[in-house]
């Protein structure tokens, strides 16, 4: 038994210090190489969910360390909620990772593959999801918080979609993040057309989409992570 605290309690330092430090770099490279790529500045990648979503675990996993830490050295510091937090954020940083592999990459129509790219799209979101099941503690998750899940992608949405409608340049001349936030397009909201290389939806229907998405991830990782919890009981 004392193996196995020993292998969880090292894995947990390991997975939380690499997530820190791979999302901050992540952010850092895209923010110094931004003008590189393409953005008119450094900020315009911070209106981007990518970043979000990375400074959020991030920032948090940096925190969950020192807690971790000093509740090893004896100190009760460490509350339930932490590890609900743990939950929200991993299922924000895993779209993340989703949406970009699947949806934006294959039909990118120029490299998007760099070394930034790669650390924030896909090593944090890897990391992210294995130290959520290898930190996670004895006390079971809420079912509530599967719904909490939804709150840092809608918060961006509200907050990405009143940039669009105020036409505020996202650092490559057009007034919307992503394609599926594309409000002036001619799908606009609710239309649809059939054309290559992707069908076209209106931006509604995608929100729906993504909602379903996010709501059927959290409940995975929710039913996982309980099961899991209740071994450990």
């Amino acid at each position: 038994m004392e193996r196995k605290k020993l292998i969880k309690t090292s894995a947990t330092i390991c997975f939380n210090a690499l997530i820190f430090l791979f999302s901050m770099l992540g952010v850092i490279l895209a923010c110094y190489f931004a003008v590189r790529d393409g953005y008119s500045h450094w900020t315009k990648r911070l209106l981007y969910f990518t970043q979000l979503s990375n400074i959020w675990i991030g920032l948090f996993s940096g925190a969950f360390l020192i807690v971790f830490v000093l509740e090893c050295c004896g100190k009760t510091i460490m509350k339930g909620y932490m590890y609900a937090l743990k939950y929200v954020f991993t299922v924000s940083i895993t779209i993340t990772g989703i949406i970009f592999c699947a949806l934006l990459a294959p039909f990118a129509d120029f490299n998007v593959w760099s070394f930034s790219s790669v650390l924030t799209h896909v090593v944090v979101p890897i990391l992210s999801i294995a130290d959520l099941f290898v930190s996670c503690g004895k006390e079971e998750l809420k079912m509530k918080n599967t719904f909490f899940s939804l709150i840092p992608p809608a918060i961006y949405f509200v907050f990405a979609s009143i940039l669009c409608v105020l036409r505020v340049d996202f650092g490559k001349g057009d007034a919307f993040p992503y394609f599926f936030m594309n409000f002036y397009s001619e799908v606009g909201l609710f239309g649809f057309r059939n054309v290559p290389p992707r069908p076209e939806l209106g931006s509604f229907y995608w929100i729906v989409v993504f909602l379903f998405l996010i709501y059927g991830l959290s409940f995975a990782y929710y039913k996982i992570y309980n099961g899991i919890a209740k071994k450990r009981n």
